[in-house]
């Protein structure tokens, strides 16, 4: 995939803008960086917190077409992408935590976000996939004080945005291709290795939490509730029960 890149001082999102460029008709590879965003955005609402300079802030406009069932992979595809180009710029081995975060020693460094829209025909139009990385930060709010960190607080070195844009644009390029030529079955074993799971304790969409088991070809998460029903978490929002059949499959 070609990437054509624009670089922004300051934006409300750089989700907002290339969504905007988006419906413009932009092509699949058209990414917008910004030192900053005024209004930032996590998933399910949540702002993203950033000093300005200290973090790279990019969202990728990807068209895969298909099924809007298959979004949701994409940011899968991301965290395993954007953990390869850790490990080459920066020498980190960040773990992947279902299904958008990035942990280093448990303190989160990446978030993703992948936002899709659907054609009038009920066709995958496209995804937007935002990636925010802490590089320089040395010091956070005080709500994200203990859950939060930067590649500088890790490594104790500084590092320019571009160098790691690359590195996250060339893994990505490769992940991506790969995803479309055999879907998340293609990743998956290698998306395990890098990724918190099984093990890691989800809230499950109707309370309490349970322990993650295992992540299907199809991306979605397999979690053991507490009266030891297996389930297929969709999303933090849809859960589904495993039959005995599928839960044997």
């Amino acid at each position: 995939m070609n990437f054509t890149v624009t670089a922004l001082d300051v934006t409300d999102s750089t989700q907002s803008e290339v969504k905007r460029r988006a419906t413009a008709g932009a092509p699949e590879g058209t990414v917008v960086t910004a030192r900053h965003q005024r209004a930032g955005r996590g998933r399910r609402g949540h702002d993203w917190w950033d000093a300005p300079g200290q973090s790279l802030l990019v969202s990728v406009l990807l068209r895969p077409g298909g099924s809007p069932r298959v979004a949701p992979q994409l940011s899968l595809v991301g965290g395993l992408a954007v953990a390869d180009a850790l490990a080459d710029a920066a020498s980190v081995a960040a773990r992947i935590r279902w299904p958008n975060d990035l942990l280093v020693d448990g303190r989160k460094v990446c978030g993703i976000l992948a936002e899709a829209a659907s054609d009038g025909m009920g066709r995958l139009d496209h995804v937007i996939l935002g990636i925010g990385i802490n590089l320089n930060q040395t010091g956070f709010p005080p709500t994200l004080r203990e859950r939060a960190t930067s590649l500088g607080l890790v490594t104790g070195r500084a590092y320019a945005a571009e160098p790691v844009l690359a590195a996250v644009l060339a893994h990505l390029g490769r992940r991506y291709a790969e995803w479309r030529a055999g879907g998340f079955a293609a990743l998956r074993t290698v998306w395990l290795e890098r990724s918190t799971v099984p093990g890691q304790l989800v809230r499950l969409p109707h309370g309490g939490e349970g322990p993650a088991v295992d992540v299907g070809d199809d991306g979605v998460l397999l979690a053991r509730a507490n009266d030891g029903r297996l389930l297929r978490i969709v999303s933090r929002e849809a859960t589904e029960e495993v039959t005995a059949h599928a839960a044997g499959h």
